[in-house]
Order: structure tokens, then C-alpha cells, then sequence
């Protein structure tokens, strides 16, 4: 599981002063343009996949990584848990330029490191964008919209952003990953980018940027979304 969030992350950042590099115990293992990684008890990193994935990302939404991100490589979700404060396969410090993962390749982080610099309009489409880019909209391996079809049609979508967090991880990140690849299908990726950047850091007022940007509230792009599943 993959949580990511602005507040949150920089919460993580503040209480366990993570913006020191090297992390204690970890050494230098590869360095790219975008990318210095470091591992510990000889845990690999795909480098040169992670270079080539990011350039992707950068181009697909028109947002250039600010710098040279720190991308720390864990053997266990526990490891990762011992060292930021959260349980899961990876995490993302966006504006601390930081990837920490469990994996030696991360195109869900990676899709987060990019995102996080233009906006931030919430976990919801946080998380949506991750999945639907990065996990090429499957969630453990299945469907997003096959997934997502039973919670669509049955919870408003407002309320749905709303309660991602509280929702079942696996519901909550199959509906966010389906209903950012229907905004990228019917508007655009450049047009859900724009949608990132019209939010201001603080994540407030996400529902009038979305209406702003797209033209619709976001039960009404919601009632578009469900009817097409």
C-alpha cells in the first residue's frame, strides 16, 4: 500500500528531520541526472529505468523535477516504516525531493515526485494520478474501473474525495486510479495537469479549481465517470 500525502508527508519530514542525505545506515549507489540513490545491505536499483521513466513523466505533464531527488531503497515495508513513520511499499516526499521505496524501480512514486511539484488537489486525485499513470491504471494487478464500478454507482464522488483516506485502501485507490484516467481520457493529460497547478499547496478550495478547470462540479464529472463503467 502507497500512501501519499502533502500534509502528511511534510508532518513525516518535520518530526523525523529527513531532509539530510545520506539517511543513517544507507550508502550511495547510483547517481543520474534526476536521481541519487542510495541503498543499504545491498539492496539494488534499477537507475537507469527510473532516468528514463521520469524524463517520461516530466514530458506527460509538462513539469521538470526541481533538482536531484534522493531515492532511498529498502528491503521491507517494515524497514521503510522503522525510517519515515509510515507503513508502506513506498512513500513520497514531493517537495523535499525524496522517494523511499521498497522497490528498485517506483513508477508510482515517481509519478508522485513529478505531480507534487505543480499542485496539490488533494490525496484523492493525488493518489489517482499515481495509479493511473504509474500502475498504468491496475490496482494489485486488476482493472481500476472493474474495481471501482460497485463504489462509483453507489457513493457520490464529492464524497468520495472527501473520505479517501477512511475508505478501504484498495477501494479507495482503484476508484481514485479509474476516475483520473477517465478525466485523462474525455480532457487530457495536459488538461488534468493544468487542474494540478490551478490548486494551491494547502489543498483547499479543490472543488472550484476542479470546476474552474473542467466545467463541471465534480459529482457531475462523477455521474459521467460512473455511467461510463
Amino acid at each position: 500500500m502507497t500512501r501519499t500525502a502533502a500534509g502528511l508527508a511534510m508532518a513525516v519530514l518535520a518530526a523525523l528531520n529527513l531532509e539530510a542525505a545520506p539517511l543513517p545506515g544507507f550508502v550511495l549507489t547510483a547517481q543520474t541526472q534526476h536521481f541519487s540513490f542510495y541503498s543499504r545491505d545491498n539492496q539494488k536499483v534499477d537507475a537507469q529505468k527510473s532516468e528514463r521513466y521520469v524524463g517520461q513523466v516530466e514530458q506527460m505533464l509538462g513539469q521538470q523535477v526541481a533538482g536531484r531527488a534522493e531515492y532511498y531503497r529498502y528491503a521491507t515495508a517494515q524497514e521503510l516504516a522503522a525510517g519515515t513513520g509510515t507503513y508502506a511499499a513506498g512513500l513520497t516526499l514531493a517537495h523535499s525531493g525524496q522517494i523511499h521505496s521498497t522497490q528498485a524501480f517506483h513508477a508510482h512514486e515517481i509519478v508522485h515526485l513529478v505531480a507534487g511539484q505543480m499542485g496539490n488537489p488533494g490525496v484523492f486525485f493525488q493518489e489517482g494520478l499515481a495509479v493511473a499513470i504509474g500502475n498504468e491504471a491496475k490496482w494489485q494487478g486488476k482493472d481500476v474501473d472493474t474495481l471501482a464500478r460497485k463504489t462509483a454507482a453507489s457513493t457520490r464522488l464529492s464524497t468520495l474525495v472527501a473520505r479517501f483516506e477512511s475508505l478501504d485502501a484498495d477501494t479507495a485507490y482503484a476508484v481514485a486510479g479509474s476516475f483520473v484516467k477517465h478525466l485523462i481520457k474525455t480532457h487530457g493529460i495536459a488538461k488534468v495537469a493544468e487542474f494540478f497547478r490551478a490548486c494551491p499547496a494547502s489543498g483547499a478550495n479543490t472543488a472550484a479549481a476542479f470546476a474552474r478547470t473542467f466545467g463541471q462540479s465534480l459529482d457531475q464529472a462523477g455521474a459521467a465517470w460512473t455511467a461510463s463503467l
